[in-house]
């Protein structure tokens, strides 16, 4: 049995138990706690639950007498569990036709998805991404952008992403993949991740990153300060961790139509560090004025910086 086939096992035995007429205090702590435990639970229940309140609308249409409780309750489970079984054999029927997902962010937006196995994606600004969960493997591909996932262990079903040249194989951790064109970062936050690029295999372990183009890869050790930095996007922060002030106006740029432009050669070259909101590229203009001697000229598109 699969970790998916249990999870759903456990997620019927918890709606049988709930609807015995014999739910406690203990038993809803347990079952509080099992929700906690894991996206996985939430998100099986919530399928679930959805199938088995519907199976309770079936019987003759209308409302059922409290002394046929025991006697309907056994009826909604058989139902219900008739349903699960129709609808996931026309999923897989659907996944068969065409497995893939597709989603997408606009500049500026995040985005949380998901996943039918409890895995977790959070999409960065300007992202688009695509997902097929047909067959024995767990498939991302990445095509643009930034993306970080929190991905469910499942043994029996690697999870594998796809990002240009670059192939990354999980079993179940947190890391983030990032698409510049032509080059490809991958972060880890916690687990083990097996990285595959032009012939070449590494392992990343936390706070470990990879940086790849298709003639070099460059592979470094950050603390757990810096991990957490460069992940700060996901809370709506963006750390300029010792940037050089061009360096800094291309992170502003992925998060805004509204373009910085360093005019000033030696102006790009500035060190700079600090946590901003990503989307206030007019204030950290200002900031620049204020702080550095620096003059901004506001323009509709632009915003231009200068000596």
């Amino acid at each position: 049995m699969s970790s998916a086939e249990h999870i759903e096992n456990e997620a019927a035995g918890w709606l049988a138990q709930r609807d015995s007429g014999q739910w406690d205090e203990t038993q809803q702590q347990a079952f509080d706690a099992w929700l906690e435990a894991s996206t996985a639970h939430r998100v099986a229940w919530l399928r679930l639950h959805s199938v088995w309140e519907r199976a309770g609308q079936l019987q003759h249409g209308g409302p059922v007498p409290q002394r046929r409780l025991p006697r309907f309750s056994i009826w909604r489970i058989a139902a219900g569990f008739v349903l699960v079984a129709a609808l996931g054999l026309m999923f897989a029927l659907e996944g068969k036709r065409d497995p893939a997902q597709h989603y997408a962010t606009a500049i500026g937006e995040n985005r949380i998805i998901a996943l039918s196995d409890g895995s977790r994606l959070t999409l960065n600004t300007d992202t688009k991404l695509r997902t097929a969960f047909a067959g024995e493997t767990r498939h991302v591909w990445l095509d643009s952008g930034e993306a970080y996932f929190d991905v469910a262990h499942d043994k029996s079903r690697p999870f594998v992403v796809d990002a240009g040249g670059m192939k990354i194989t999980v079993l179940g951790t947190r890391f983030s993949v990032r698409r510049d064109g032509e080059r490809t970062r991958v972060l880890v936050a916690e687990g083990r991740v097996r990285v595959n690029q032009a012939g070449k295999e590494l392992v990343l372990t936390p706070n470990g990153a990879v940086s790849a183009t298709e003639s070099r890869i460059i592979v470094s050790q950050l603390s757990a300060a810096r991990t957490e930095n460069q992940l700060g996007w996901r809370e709506g922060r963006l750390v300029l961790d010792q940037m050089t002030l061009g360096q800094a106006a291309e992170e502003f740029n992925r998060y805004n139509r509204r373009k910085l432009v360093i005019a000033d050669p030696a102006a790009a070259r500035m060190v700079i560090g600090g946590s901003f909101a990503p989307g206030n590229v007019e204030g950290f203009a200002r900031l620049l004025e204020q702080g550095f001697g620096l003059h901004a000229a506001m323009g509709a598109d632009e915003i231009t910086i200068s000596r």
